[in-house]
């Protein structure tokens, strides 16, 4: 996707979010604060406590309203919780974190960064998200929704269907549902399949099934997944990229079906290629 057009004579307004517990938090958000003026940058209110005065602060959950471009320092998860309140504004990631799958972009690497989108020379890369329906509820996902058990040692019973075609039926210690970014994640660790994550798939993974003929099934982005849930008493959970979570009841359906809006994802001439953040980040050599 192309970059975003302004008007001539417009500055950008960059909203700033991060996890206040990293260490380099205080030394990048003094960098950001010299490289944006007051009119440029709004910060979300947990930074408060590093910013200088007469900087303009919004709670997290509103920040997206009033600005043009997202900045997240921190790691994956900072970017997840980031990117779920998005409201279709595109994200920067900077890794204070570790392994840094969606933060691609270094603290020393800011100020080009920032050069680069005022000067228009950045690209706008879609990602296909998910969302789950617990009644009245949803929940939005940009790496995947689990379904587990809490505190337990025993299965979980899931039956999951297609358009309402059965899939199948198993007993395990759970189910992730994950997009193509997130098929890197906990996906991957439970034997699922890496996907490329311009794709516009799912990829249905049981955890730990009581069967061994039971394998990840890849699916079109346009299904609508029901999955029906029910344990011997013990208490199950619902998880929305391993930070929104909401207890389920016995025999409880979940839906999951296509988000509303994909995540926007800002790319500059210093994003690394796929392949090459792959291989670092997996040790492939």
């Amino acid at each position: 996707m192309d970059a975003i057009s302004k008007e001539k004579g417009k500055k950008l307004i960059f909203g700033i979010t991060g996890n206040p517990n990293k260490e380099d938090i205080k030394k990048t958000i003094s960098l950001l604060q010299s490289l944006l003026g007051e009119e440029e940058s709004i910060f979300s209110e947990e930074l408060s406590p590093f910013l200088s005065t007469n900087r303009r602060i919004r709670s997290f959950d509103k920040l997206a309203e009033h600005v043009d471009f997202l900045v997240t320092l921190g790691g994956d998860g900072t970017f997840l919780r980031t990117a779920r309140h998005s409201r279709g504004k595109p994200v920067i990631g900077v890794n204070l974190g570790g392994l840094g799958f969606l933060t691609v972009f270094r603290p020393e690497e800011i100020e080009e960064v920032i050069k680069d989108i005022k000067n228009n020379e950045y690209e706008i890369e879609e990602r296909f998200a998910i969302k789950a329906i617990k009644r009245d509820k949803h929940f939005l996902a940009l790496n995947d929704i689990t379904i587990i058990l809490t505190g337990s040692s025993r299965m979980i019973n899931i039956e999951v269907r297609v358009n309402d075609e059965l899939l199948y039926k198993f007993r395990g210690d759970g189910l992730i549902v994950s997009t193509p970014t997130g098929s890197t994640a906990y996906n991957l660790a439970a034997g699922g399949p890496i996907l490329y994550p311009r794709m516009e798939v799912i990829a249905v993974t049981p955890i730990c099934p009581h069967k061994l003929s039971m394998r990840p099934v890849i699916l079109p982005s346009d299904v609508i997944l029901n999955i029906q849930v029910s344990s011997k008493g013990e208490k199950m959970l619902l998880s929305a990229d391993g930070q929104e979570n909401i207890n389920l009841t016995q025999n409880e359906t979940i839906q999951i079906v296509p988000a509303d809006e994909k995540i926007k994802i800002v790319k500059t001439k210093r994003t690394p290629p796929y392949f090459c953040i792959l291989r670092n980040k997996l040790s492939w050599g």
